[in-house]
């Protein structure tokens, strides 16, 4: 097996890291994309590139600070590791700019008082936008309402951020090499940023089966766009899954769509369990998932199951968030221990946020954090601002991005968006039906994006995958047509039957 210094790979990453010119490398769930990624950085410093001409992007601060951790342990020092929009502002202030960023309450708070003023309804006021922002027409004026605020008050939201980088980037006639994380997921603005570096070498990696954020202005089209850019580079495919077992990856492959010609993925672990499971309602669903999730814990069927698995192993995922409220409620009424990782991350920054607003300068807030459970993305923080000023322009961009904290103590209850680049050994897909897969209740939804969100569910799972439907399910006032999904039709089916449990008889006190 070759290598580029301490990392093993297989032929094809070898082959990747180690291209010549500008490379776009598919990689599916557990093909080896981050290997890769860190082993191309190796490889060019090998080569002679200076460390610091080499950028590592990515879209979170929490992917950007494993990813330098990651290269720290191999002894690697000097890569330039951010995210997108980290490497935006540290352009905009060496062109002499002070961007004022809006958190995301200040900007949900625009978003509501402006759809307030014109008496649309407020429910899902921060996805609406996301969606004007990504490029549709405004035809209702709301856009320019909100531009206006930011412009009245001087604020700075990431599109602003990402077009003052991009017009006369001071590093735009420098030699460098931007090693790009997830391609799938950039849209107009970033690409455009991307290409602000007109001397620039690309190594992007990334898998188009996972694009799932076109609510974002991330489509297919935009990569083919940047690809042709880019003027042809050398395409890369790692075709072999270490991560997602046979059975469940042969059925996951029957999902997968991109725009690029690619075999389709290999197995590299035996086994794997599917199943399907109908419900007469919502109800009887949440209760049959946690009587599931109760068994794969050991509960009374250890001795059958021989499963063992821990609480934080295992996740229920919904395309929409509301699907899961009755999960939630059953597996408390069982006494299982879960976790909504976008809620515990949302009041662990909240709280984090009251100790920042405390500290007078940099090394106060330092002294500040040291009592803290802070996330690993605030050291990383840390690691990269200059004074205070300049970290809490960081910490803003942190707070505008989606952030799930994952403690892995209990059963972890996510959409599917939010489980993008997670892993469990079981997954459980609640609402797996006609209507819910693909989401019909969006006006303008998207097919093929909405089988990607399938095949990203299915290959969540490392051992186990199981979906569930109701019969009789009314959603947003809407009543459903009570069929499984036609992405998980040919899925085996277990019928549950409502019975009543048998009476267990109970052991009598020994006092």
């Amino acid at each position: 097996m070759p290598s580029l210094g301490p990392l093993e790979l297989d032929e094809a990453q070898f082959r990747a890291a180690s291209g010549q010119g500008n490379a776009l490398v598919i990689a599916g769930p557990g093909a080896g994309k981050t290997r890769t990624l860190l082993a191309r950085a190796i490889f060019l410093m090998e080569e002679g590139v200076p460390p610091e001409d080499i950028f590592l992007l990515t879209f979170t601060v929490k992917t950007a600070s494993e990813l330098r951790e990651r290269l720290e342990a191999f002894g690697v020092q000097g890569v330039r590791v951010d995210t997108f929009h980290g490497l935006a502002y540290e352009i905009c202030r060496l062109k002499g700019l002070s961007p004022r960023l809006l958190d995301t309450e200040v900007q949900e708070e625009i978003f509501k008082e402006i759809l307030r003023r014109r008496g649309h309804p407020l429910r899902g006021a921060r996805k609406k936008f996301e969606r004007l922002l990504a490029g549709p027409p405004d035809e209702e004026g709301l856009l320019s309402a909100y531009q206006e605020v930011l412009a009245r008050e001087d604020l700075w939201d990431f599109h602003r951020l990402l077009r003052e980088a991009s017009s006369e980037n001071p590093l735009g006639q420098t030699p460098c090499h931007l090693l790009v994380d997830e391609f799938q997921d950039l849209n107009k603005e970033l690409v455009s940023f991307l290409l602000s570096f007109g001397k620039a070498r690309f190594f992007l990696v990334g898998d188009p089966a996972q694009a799932i954020y076109g609510f974002r202005g991330a489509h297919p089209e935009v990569v083919k766009d940047f690809v042709k850019a880019l003027e042809e580079p050398t395409v890369f495919f790692l075709p072999k899954s270490y991560r997602v077992p046979e059975k469940i990856l042969s059925f996951a492959n029957r999902l997968r769509e991109t725009p690029f010609e690619v075999p389709p993925l290999e197995a590299q672990k035996p086994g794997g369990e599917l199943l399907a499971f109908s419900y007469e309602r919502p109800e009887q669903e949440a209760r049959g998932v946690a009587k599931q999730v109760e068994e794969l814990l050991g509960g009374l069927q250890m001795e059958a199951s021989k499963r063992g698995l821990s609480p934080g192993e295992i996740a229920v995922v919904a395309r929409v968030r509301r699907l899961l409220e009755p999960v939630r409620e059953a597996l408390a009424a069982a006494g299982i221990p879960l976790e909504e990782p976008s809620s515990l991350a949302e009041a662990h920054l909240a709280h984090l946020e009251r100790v920042i607003s405390q500290a007078k300068d940099l090394a106060d807030l330092k002294r500040l954090l040291a009592t803290e459970e802070a996330l690993p993305e605030v050291s990383f923080l840390l690691s990269r601002s200059r004074d205070l000023e300049d970290f809490r322009a960081r910490w803003h961009l942190l707070r505008l991005q989606a952030t799930v904290l994952l403690k892995r103590s209990g059963v972890a209850l996510l959409t599917i968006h939010e489980t993008k680049g997670l892993e469990f050994k079981a997954v459980f897909l609640v609402g797996a039906e006609e209507g819910l897969l693909p989401f019909k209740l969006l006006s303008d939804f998207s097919p093929s994006e909405e089988k990607r969100l399938a095949y990203v569910a299915v290959t969540r799972a490392e051992a186990v995958f199981r979906a569930t439907y109701s019969r009789r399910r009314t959603l947003f006032g809407k009543r459903l047509p009570g069929k499984i999904s036609p992405f998980f039709s040919s899925l085996p089916m277990a019928e549950i039957s409502p019975r009543r449990k048998p009476h267990r008889p109970r052991q009598g006190s020994l006092f």
